[in-house]
């Protein structure tokens, strides 16, 4: 037995991913100087609000080095802000400061129009049958 790539959708999603995640890439790299596990810990932090180091993990699904890596570039950048939680003095609890607050809303604007762009090879009907999709399998998956 062999499988078709063309239609094993494992290869398919990952490959789509890829894609899309390149492609969206060059907009918060070459414009804003981030690299993907920092966009993605911004992103986090602008929508969950304060966080600690273990929460963006989860949250971003990255390992523990490659979240720390990317918070100490953010602090250096005073995109962000670290206080200490008062439940927990050895966890800080971290946030989007203003600069940090104004670029992603710089970089939110723009990856909203990239999206639409994308997007603008489906139709209305497509894209909901599509994230349905996803919604199906995502149940499925954490079952």
């Amino acid at each position: 037995m062999k499988i078709n790539l063309d239609t094993f959708l494992p290869y398919q999603l990952n490959n789509l991913a890829t894609l899309v995640s390149n492609d969206f890439a060059t907009l918060y790299q070459q414009q804003f100087g981030l690299n993907i596990p920092q966009w993605r810990v911004l992103a986090n932090l602008a929508q969950f609000g304060q966080s600690t180091a273990k929460d963006l993990c989860r949250q971003a699904n990255m390992d523990k080095s490659t979240v720390s890596r990317a918070l100490k570039a953010l602090l250096e950048r005073q995109l962000i802000s670290s206080e200490i939680n008062p439940q927990d003095k050895r966890a800080a609890l971290l946030m989007l400061n203003e600069q940090g607050q104004q670029l992603y809303a710089d970089i939110a604007k723009q990856a909203l129009e990239w999206e639409q762009q994308l997007l603008s090879a489906l139709s209305r009907d497509e894209y909901s049958t599509l994230m349905r999709c996803f919604d199906k399998l995502t149940v499925k998956l954490q079952q």
